[in-house]
């Protein structure tokens, strides 16, 4: 199976991706008196990245960026290493028999993308945490925010109030790399005891299509070692420059050498986004919760193949009439036979659009055909 890669300890069940290959402590940077806040700069260089890399002004900050040819992995290691940090994200769980909620606890890793803390990792390092923190390798640590957080891409920002100078990550392009080209990843195998370590391959494949917890992903390919724990952390090109956040790997029986990165280039805009609203803006939405309608429940019920309505959530949609029980069966004529072709369809529109919606009404057994205005999307 594809799968996220994460690791955690204490009592739960989540797989991080890490990676082998130790990468020893770095030394203390001093401290800074009052670190210049730069989100507003960061997240218009995200913004306006026009394909060259974008470490830009790092308020200061020692700068991982590379204006030459490649380096050796010994260079490589050393600086961009200090801009890679290890997360530590407390979950609380249920009440137990006996009072009080069990906890337990994620590790994974995370890449400093400004001088003033903030920091991107994957969603799944830091989803439904209580408290998180972060360790630099100089052995500080800090308490975190989430910023924001997206699901759907799998990427979160946090942010930490340093009282050293951070090592700020170069972010490359993405958009130019290649198959064969040197790939390093760096990050916390087994968790914080193997922090920093460092392993080497190739790009094995770009615009690789891969299919996870039933989302569909674009993602780098490498065969550099992502084994459990290092969600979060970076894949790295020759000049030192971050092409991608390490998110996933193949994990079936007899199958190595398979791990995938968020491509940073597709990162970019989705982590301006974080900065600046605390989520992903322009993302249309309907307004339900569906589920499959099989052939054979067809067959059993009478019903028509399509998205079953299994709950409203927008006004604009309680407004077009939509119930639950209803069996959407076409979008703007387009045939819908289950829920991923819907979603698919209304992922091309904006919110503001209007999409007419082919309906079976499970009240009355006939079908109408209505209109709803797309909402947009914005997390609790």
């Amino acid at each position: 199976s594809v799968r996220y890669v994460a690791a955690l300890v204490a009592a739960a069940v989540l797989n991080l991706a890490v990676l082998g290959g130790a990468f020893a402590l770095g030394h203390s940077f001093g401290s800074k008196s009052g670190t210049v806040t730069n989100k507003t700069t960061l997240s218009e260089q995200l913004k306006t990245d026009d394909g060259q890399s974008s470490g830009g002004s790092t308020g200061g900050a020692t700068s991982t960026a590379s204006t030459t040819g490649s380096k050796d992995t010994t260079e490589i290691a050393k600086e961009v290493g200090p801009a890679v940090v290890g997360i530590k994200s407390t979950v609380q769980g249920q009440m137990s028999l006996f009072g009080g909620y069990s906890t337990s606890e994620a590790q994974g890793s995370g890449i400093i993308i400004s001088a003033d803390g903030y920091i991107v990792t994957n969603n799944h390092v830091v989803a439904d945490s209580s408290s998180v923190s972060v360790q630099l390798n100089t052995g500080s640590e800090y308490a975190a925010k989430v910023i924001g957080a997206d699901d759907q891409t799998d990427l979160a920002v946090i942010k930490i109030e340093p009282t050293e100078e951070l090592t700020v990550a170069n972010l490359g392009d993405s958009t130019k790399v290649e198959v064969g080209e040197t790939a390093i990843a760096i990050g916390n195998p087994m968790g914080l005891e193997f922090f920093g370590s460092v392993t080497q391959g190739i790009v094995s494949a770009v615009n690789r299509t891969v299919q996870v917890d039933n989302r569909t992903m674009n993602l780098i390919q490498t065969d550099a070692a992502i084994n459990s724990g290092n969600s979060g952390g970076a894949l790295v090109n020759s000049k030192g420059e971050v092409i991608g956040i390490n998110a996933v790997k193949v994990t079936t029986t007899g199958v190595e050498g398979m791990g995938f990165a968020i491509p940073i280039s597709e990162a970019k805009p989705i982590i301006s986004d974080l900065l600046d609203y605390g989520y992903v803006k322009g993302r249309p939405v309907i307004g339900l919760s569906t589920r499959d309608v099989s052939a054979y429940m067809a067959q059993q019920y009478g019903w028509p193949q399509g998205a079953q309505i299994m709950s409203v959530t927008t006004d604009n949609a309680r407004n077009a009439g939509l119930q639950q029980g209803d069996i959407i069966t076409k979008i703007d004529d387009k045939t819908i036979s289950k829920g991923s072709d819907l979603t698919e369809y209304k992922d091309t529109k904006s919110p503001g659009d209007t999409v007419k919606l082919e309906v079976y009404k499970y009240a009355t057994g006939k079908t109408e055909s209505v209109s709803v205005v797309l909402s947009e999307q914005i997390p609790d």
